[in-house]
């Protein structure tokens, strides 16, 4: 029970950094937040396939249901992450207005979903940890 806890625990503690990392990147400049979006976007390409290798490890044990989620958010990421890459060499100002919209509101759905996953986390540990307790209890019985 206690690892799930631990478990946790790194939600919060990554998004603490993820918020410290954003109030830092108030000060930067244009190019200091090229490249710290790039470095971002690589950790999160990272933590999509994490999620698709955790998948396939666990595929007997995971439901058909988060097995699709998680292939839906790879191929999200994938898809804005390209988005994002194409129009880095757009010029025009009008559209740079409009990129910057689109983007701040995938950051917005982005952290909504996060929000989102952080309850279901909780809900699916504390499930977890009840079925353990049952299951001990049902035992000792």
């Amino acid at each position: 029970m206690s690892d799930l806890s631990t478990e946790f625990e790194k939600i919060s503690d990554k998004a603490k950094a993820a918020t410290n990392n954003l109030r830092a990147a108030n000060q930067h400049t244009r190019d200091q937040l090229a490249a710290d979006a790039a470095r971002a976007r690589d950790k999160a390409t990272a933590a999509a396939n994490h999620l698709k290798d955790n998948a396939v490890d666990a595929k007997h044990k995971a439901s058909s249901h988060w097995e699709e989620i998680r292939g839906k958010w790879k191929a999200h990421v994938a898809e804005v992450q390209s988005r994002l890459d194409a129009k880095a060499d757009k010029l025009d100002a009008r559209a740079a207005v409009m990129d910057a919209d689109i983007a701040e509101s995938y950051a917005r759905d982005a952290i909504d979903f996060a929000q989102a996953a952080v309850e279901e986390a909780e809900y699916a540990a504390l499930d977890a940890m009840y079925a353990r307790a049952d299951s001990d209890e049902l035992q000792t019985n």
